[in-house]
């Protein structure tokens, strides 16, 4: 099946089989992350107009767990669950916030339990909560874009190797053969292989931690980059 640098082929395979699970769990906690942080504006607001109209707190978070609201859904499931077992409601939110684990969430829930702790009178406490949330979603939503430029010029970058080692071992090699030249290029594609291999998989990690500030998100550009390092050298050339 590989009719050449086995060796290379192997590594490659191994380093994608290695980041593969890694980055399927990393991106599903992400979708997971996006998900609450989607969705949390919505909850704080339909729970602030439930308080307007005179429904506790408990009866509020009862009524919003049905709503569609993602993934934040279940969690307030679970939280209105453990108030009618007898919890607390601000017992059953602070054990809301340590099972997502996101500090932006802990945020906003911590400002509203440690209100509902002093008053009974909301209203401006939800206000800043959600407006804090907000512009925390939009400053992130802007960093997104910016640093999504970065990785598009990584891709390029990479492109334009394997592009470069295409037309070095393909048409610039074979306007030889009809000369007494003697080329390695069985040598030369094969040191061309390894650099790939190499750029694949720290490019990748550099794209991860230029769009998300973290090395496990570069993983899956790593695997792509890999992918078309493999296609190339071993199916194509």
């Amino acid at each position: 099946l590989i009719p050449h640098d086995r060796f290379e082929t192997v590594i490659c395979l191994m380093i994608i089989a290695f980041m593969a699970p890694v980055a399927v769990s990393f991106e599903g906690r992400r979708w997971y992350v996006h998900n609450i942080e989607a969705h949390l504006p919505d909850f704080l607001r339909e729970l602030s107009d439930m308080k307007d109209i005179g429904i506790t707190l408990h009866e509020a978070i009862q009524r919003i767990a049905g709503a569609k609201l993602g993934v934040l859904s279940s969690e307030l499931s679970v939280a209105s669950r453990d108030i009618q077992s007898g919890a607390y409601v601000n017992s059953a939110l602070i054990k809301m916030e340590e099972r997502i684990g996101l500090v932006s969430v802990k945020r906003a829930i911590s400002l509203l339990v440690r209100a509902s702790e002093i008053t009974a009178n909301l209203r401006q406490i939800f206000i800043i909560a959600i407006t804090d949330f907000e512009y925390y979603l939009k400053l992130k939503r802007e960093r997104s874009n910016t640093t999504i430029i970065y990785v598009m010029i990584i891709y390029l970058s990479f492109g334009i190797y394997l592009y470069t080692a295409y037309q070095l071992n393909v048409p610039f090699l074979t306007a030889f053969k009809g000369m007494n030249v003697n080329v390695d290029t069985a040598g030369n594609l094969t040191e061309m292989f390894r650099i790939g291999v190499i750029l694949a998989t720290f490019s990748g990690i550099m794209a991860g931690q230029f769009s998300s500030n973290s090395i496990l998100a570069g993983f899956k550009h790593s695997i792509v980059l890999l992918a078309a390092t493999i296609a190339l050298f071993v199916f194509v050339m």
